[in-house]
């Protein structure tokens, strides 16, 4: 029974990571915050006005804490804060002339949302701004509806103020500016409509916008696709070599291989099977003629000729040094930035530097399903 109580409390506990460096940010910032509203408060009411009615109200604290513990969330935006807690002071001042404050305060917090949500500027505080009006004494109730714009609106005014110049200093972003809707394609996981869905099942108010949590999933498909592509590695997408090259072998050996396979290029490897370079058929192709063959084996040709040594050409005379790999232990990141710079195949070595496979864009997309393309584009 005990572990069970355990187990219960353990799932009420808030999820993510405690900052602690950031919760002393906010702290401080709401001190200052607060502090600053006094002063400037109390200055602009006046000796006398500030001798009988408060210049700093109770519900600023708890603004305090969406300005400068949750700045992103809209309930702390600009609007919300100054327009639902003088919106809601406003309908306390009309309460207060109901009598009881028994009935008056439930009426006036009662009242007070249901004011913010039709103004569309809901903000917690201001359920607790309708409240105090009620219960603040006879001072706040002469005061009138004046008391709505002084102390209360100039309070929430010099908050927000204090909340830009703070949250921008210390490089947050205040006010929050909605990101630019971000087009949802059904192939990267879901469409608008399945967002839609998932909000309107959840039956609840979030304290998050419709697009902060489209574009918060969209970022988390892509982290996870990255994710994965760093704990697999080259090799399980490699598929094994269909041939190779090696420098002494006769050029016509070379290209009835390339033409067998099929394929725009070969490596050649030396006794041990690290990679000298490739034969590409592009580079036959451009020797079948002397004056198109490169220099070095028109210097050799010709001197064979010369001295009555004529020999067939090999694949050294004709060998490119271009050749891109990676290790076979390498993540799959490694291959995306090979043909991100437009390779066309990518060698795999071990690490030796032995060859061992080749990886064309096709194999990758198969072997990931897309997904780190998705997440790459």
């Amino acid at each position: 029974m005990f572990s069970f109580l355990i187990e219960r409390l353990r799932r009420l506990r808030p999820a993510g990571p405690a900052s602690y460096a950031g919760h002393a940010r906010s702290a401080l910032g709401a001190l200052l915050a607060l502090l600053i509203t006094a002063v400037v408060t109390r200055a602009s009411l006046g000796a006398a006005s500030a001798a009988a009615l408060p210049y700093l109200v109770a519900p600023m604290a708890a603004s305090a804490v969406l300005l400068f513990c949750l700045p992103a969330a809209p309930l702390a935006q600009p609007w919300p804060v100054i327009g639902g807690n003088v919106v809601s002071a406003l309908v306390g001042v009309a309460c207060v002339h109901l009598g009881d404050p028994l009935i008056a305060a439930p009426l006036a917090g009662g009242l007070a949302i249901a004011a913010m949500a039709f103004l569309r500027c809901l903000h917690p505080p201001g359920g607790a701004a309708a409240v105090t009006v009620v219960l603040g004494g006879t001072a706040v109730h002469q005061a009138g509806f004046g008391f709505a714009l002084m102390p209360i609106g100039l309070n929430s005014v010099l908050m927000v103020l204090a909340a830009v110049a703070w949250n921008n200093l210390t490089g947050h972003r205040y006010p929050h500016v909605q990101p630019a809707a971000r087009p949802l394609d059904p192939k990267a996981g879901f469409a608008s409509e399945d967002l839609d869905a998932a909000l309107d099942s959840y039956g609840e108010t979030l304290d998050v916008s419709r697009d902060d949590l489209a574009s918060i999933l969209i970022e988390t498909e892509q982290h996870a696709a990255e994710r994965r592509a760093h704990q697999r590695s080259c090799a399980e997408v490699a598929r094994p070599l269909p041939a190779s090259l090696t420098p002494e072998m006769p050029l016509a050996t070379a290209r009835a291989l390339l033409l067998r396979h099929g394929l725009p290029a070969l490596p050649v490897v030396d006794s041990e099977g690290r990679p000298l370079g490739v034969l590409s058929m592009a580079g036959l192709v451009a020797a079948g003629g002397a004056a198109a063959r490169p220099l070095p084996a028109r210097a050799r040709r010709a001197t064979a000729l010369l001295f009555g040594r004529d020999t067939a050409p090999t694949v050294a005379d004709l060998i490119e040094m271009e050749f891109v790999a990676v290790e076979e232990r390498a993540p799959l990141a490694a291959l995306l930035a090979r043909f991100h710079d437009g390779a066309q195949q990518v060698y795999v070595v071990d690490k030796e530097g032995r060859l061992t496979g080749v990886v064309r864009p096709g194999d990758l997309l198969a072997g990931l399903g897309g997904e780190v393309l998705e997440a790459a584009a």
